[in-house]
């Protein structure tokens, strides 16, 4: 037997305690054996993703691991602790979404919602009557992750800061230093549950603000930073105020539970309790929490060496729809708002659903996604005398939003105009590339076929590609709805200095 075949054996006889080990550091071991994934994929689907994988071979160089029998070499290769196979993560990710569908019956929706709270670090609202299972659901989902610190409270109008931020140090008090003891407290959780949530004073609530927001604890010259990635909170009631609009605007994701009196589902729910007894119960294999803070991370566009690209017209139509959906919202809610901070970070949504789906590019599939992100699940509004949920008024907003651009040549219009941008913006960055215009073959033949498709009467001669042809071509654009014309006027605005 030469070395390698014999270096072989050894790693494959002490593998049980190879991965005994690496679980104990945090690290999820994924099987080759396709047979125990929870959903296979084809061989041309794996090809076809990104695939950014943790391996672990025999090598000349391995090292012993520690407590390895008298003797008997245990190998494993230096892990890289930031990689992750992301397909193989996403689809245990869908894997226990299914999971907790079968168990937690009619939240199939809210549960996709909570997970994409969880994937881009923000927080969720649950609302409904007493008994609704609303603890029940999130510890279900907080079920799913293995090596994460949960803190988890009932709120009462008694309660004071201390008793989320901890107690203060007594010894440091007596020196004249205010700190707090913030062993098993807020600040050092990942996942946080807070139940019956306005109940809370406003003084805990207005506490919360800066860990919720900032990820920050600051009380006078003691400032710690907080861990905590996401906050489900649950309530039965709103109370509205400057203090608690304040703390909303925080949770991104928001869910009503509704009553559901259907029969069938009612029996479904009678058996998963006769099973449960209403208790979460732990999954057989869970998904270690640094492997969602490597997808939050991509996610949330903070890994240097992956991103999910969103285009500059995706970027463009998510704000468009956004506003078409306010504006339809308001003729209900006179009130209704969405934040600048909230519409800004639906870029971190859109990203989370391509990478849902596989995908390292944002198209306008997750955009109509959108209302995960931007609604009240199951909220209601009369429109016309008729009851309408939020969600429907987002996915006609989109769907009119989307017809109205293509038949009115919006559409093209705005790619045209966003392909100019995106070349006035090279040349403010490097001058250079003024005088190298034709150079970029691909770019203006693409160019050249939005021109002739909005302009259709101009002369082959006029194809020519320059500084001043572009401006002209801006210039002389006839905006088909008021989006366009004001990114024209911004274009014409902002880049008036190279024109």
């Amino acid at each position: 037997m030469n070395t390698k075949t014999k270096d072989a054996a050894i790693l494959k006889n002490n593998l049980a305690s190879v991965e005994s080990l690496l679980e104990k550091e945090g690290f999820y071991i994924f099987s080759n054996d396709e047979s125990l994934t929870p959903q296979k994929e084809s061989a041309e689907r794996r090809l076809a993703v990104q695939r950014i994988q943790t391996r672990y071979v025999v090598t000349e160089q391995a090292e012993k691991m520690p407590g390895g029998e008298p003797g008997i070499a245990t190998y494993t290769t230096p892990i890289q602790k930031e990689t992750y196979d992301i397909p193989t993560t996403v689809d245990y990710l869908k894997w226990h979404m299914d999971r907790i569908s079968k168990n937690v019956i009619g939240r199939e929706e809210i549960i996709r919602q909570a997970m994409f709270a969880i994937l881009t670090r923000e927080h969720m609202l649950l609302l409904s009557r007493t008994g609704m299972a609303k603890s029940y659901l999130a510890n279900y989902i907080f079920n799913t992750f293995d090596s994460v610190r949960v803190f988890a409270s009932q709120a009462s109008k008694e309660q004071t800061p201390d008793n989320y931020f901890g107690p203060y140090n007594m010894e440091e008090f007596k020196k004249g230093r205010i700190r707090h003891n913030i062993h098993g407290s807020i600040i050092e959780a990942n996942l946080v549950f807070l139940d019956e949530f306005f109940d809370a004073s406003d003084v805990v609530l207005r506490s919360l603000l800066t860990v919720l927001n900032e990820r920050k604890f600051i009380n006078g010259p003691e400032i710690i930073d907080a861990a905590v990635h996401t906050t489900i909170a649950t309530a039965n009631y709103m109370r509205t105020n400057e203090v608690t609009e304040a703390v909303l605007d925080r949770f991104n994701f928001k869910s009503i539970l509704p009553e559901d009196n259907n029969s069938y589902t009612q029996l479904l729910i009678d058996h998963t309790y006769a099973f449960s007894r209403g208790k979460a119960t732990a999954p057989e294999k869970k998904i270690p929490f640094n492997q969602v803070l490597y997808l939050s991370d991509i996610i949330r566009n903070k890994n240097r060496e992956i991103k999910v690209e969103i285009p500059d017209f995706i970027y463009f139509m998510k704000n468009v729809i956004t506003n078409k959906f306010v504006s339809d919202m308001r003729k209900s809610e006179y009130n209704f708002y969405v934040s600048p901070r909230k519409q800004a970070k639906m870029a971190d949504f859109l990203r989370a659903s391509a990478i849902l789906d596989n995908r390292f590019e944002v198209t306008m599939e997750d955009v109509q996604n959108m209302f995960l992100a931007l609604c009240t699940l199951n909220s209601f509004v009369s429109v016309k005398a008729r009851d309408k949920s939020e969600k429907d008024v987002y996915l006609d907003a989109y769907q009119q939003t989307m017809v109205h651009f293509n038949a009115t040549g919006a559409t093209q219009q705005a790619e045209f105009l966003l392909n100019i941008r995106k070349i006035f913006q090279e040349i403010r960055e490097n001058p250079e590339k003024r005088e190298k215009l034709k150079e970029a073959h691909g770019l203006f033949e693409s160019l050249r076929s939005l021109l002739k498709r909005i302009f259709p009467s101009r002369s082959k001669a006029d194809d020519e590609i320059t500084i001043e042809s572009l401006k002209n071509s801006v210039a002389e654009l006839n905006p088909a709805v008021e989006e366009v014309r004001e990114l024209k006027e911004g274009i014409l605005r902002d880049f008036k200095d190279i024109l």
